[in-house]
């Protein structure tokens, strides 16, 4: 058990081995989260003086689908060409699936068919139509515009 002290500039802690700790919430590192209780051996009384320090809950991360169901209603044209992988150099040729567009008109059947990852789809929620938005992709560029 630790004893609580307040340092020179007024600020509550307790040392373990020769740091002083501010925020109990945390590892000595003050980057890791741990409970305070189970990794200082603290008390709930002593918990009391750092209660402003406890960090938030995390809400929980909305899954692809979910965030697929956002899109309901929204309509997208999108772009995708592959540069110099492409050998026969004729744009959007039906043989060939290095350059293609798609208006889509159902995004939750398309995205759910072709996985853009959680950041596009939260990214493709926020767009305005007519504004566009760039996916970063390595091997093919890609951009899709949101329209009516």
């Amino acid at each position: 058990m630790f004893k609580i002290i307040t340092n020179q500039s007024g600020t509550k802690g307790f040392i373990v081995d020769g740091t002083f700790i501010t925020n109990p919430y945390f590892k000595e590192d003050g980057i890791t989260e741990v409970n305070p209780i189970e990794y200082y051996g603290l008390t709930e009384d002593q918990l009391i003086q750092f209660e402003h320090l406890k960090p938030e809950p995390e809400e929980p991360e909305p899954s692809y689908e979910e965030l697929i169901q956002k899109l309901k209603g929204k309509k997208f044209f999108i772009v995708r060409w592959s540069g110099d992988a492409c050998d026969h150099k004729k744009l959007f040729d039906d043989k060939c699936a290095c350059h293609t567009s798609d208006r889509v008109d159902d995004p939750i059947k398309f995205f759910n068919e072709y996985c853009y990852g959680d950041d596009v789809v939260k990214d493709l929620n926020e767009l305005e139509v007519y504004e566009k938005y760039q996916v970063d992709e390595m091997m093919q560029d890609i951009e899709i515009m949101r329209v009516e």
